[in-house]
């Protein structure tokens, strides 16, 4: 007989992380199969942003510069590309890492997500999320303008006025999450405030975590 009638699930991420696109799509794939196995088990997922390299320019930088920089070689580059394509393969699609033209400061778009979950459902943020990722990895959009961001604002229903407002406010009061301060790696998995994993995890291993709070 079950005991347990919540999940909450706490998830450490960043948009321009295709580790966390990743880990987000198991994470999606295993609450599916948990839901519809365990249906008197509601489950909860709160999202928080992480911004991974908040020095980047306000503007971006160069991806493919950025990236050879970062990595050493185009060769080094290309590998980890297609290590990072491998893994996308396993739950189902692929990066576009040809069509990505700027490496974006995600400052403002956790901003907005972040004041966004105050006045949006769940539900509602998921696909905002899922916007702002499938526009950066499959389309190339530079999901650090403020022209792109306010339209994914419009899309939510949320008016120019309001989306002003919040990017004027200083985004360390926006940003601030004291749940995070030791994170160090992005995607971060709490469940129930006691276990906790990192990295892309399959569906499979998000799957058994879920499925072993049942029996603790």
């Amino acid at each position: 007989m079950l005991t347990m009638t919540n999940l909450q699930i706490e998830v450490g991420f960043d948009l321009i992380c295709p580790w966390c696109l990743i880990g987000k799509v198991s994470l999606d794939k295993a609450i599916s199969r948990f839901t519809e196995q365990y249906p008197s088990v509601e489950v909860n997922v709160k999202w928080h942003g992480v911004q991974l390299l908040p020095d980047v320019p306000k503007n971006g930088l160069p991806f493919q510069a950025f990236y050879e920089k970062r990595l050493g070689s185009l060769q080094a580059m290309s590998l980890r590309q297609q290590q990072v394509n491998d893994a996308a393969a396993k739950v189902g699609f692929r990066i576009n890492f040809d069509r990505i033209k700027t490496f974006p400061n995600t400052a403002k778009a956790h901003a907005l997500l972040t004041c966004m979950s105050n006045f949006i459902g769940e539900e509602e943020y998921k696909k905002t999320l899922d916007r702002l990722f499938h526009g950066y990895f499959f389309f190339g959009e530079d999901i650090g303008s403020d022209e792109l961001l306010y339209s994914v604002a419009q899309a939510a229903g949320i008016g120019k006025k309001m989306f002003d407002e919040w990017l004027e406010q200083p985004e360390s009061n926006i940003l601030t999450d004291g749940y995070l301060t030791q994170i160090r790696g992005v995607p971060h998995y709490v469940f129930n405030q006691k276990t906790e994993i990192s990295g892309a995890q399959s569906p499979e291993q998000i799957f058994a975590v879920m499925q072993n709070l049942l029996r603790s």
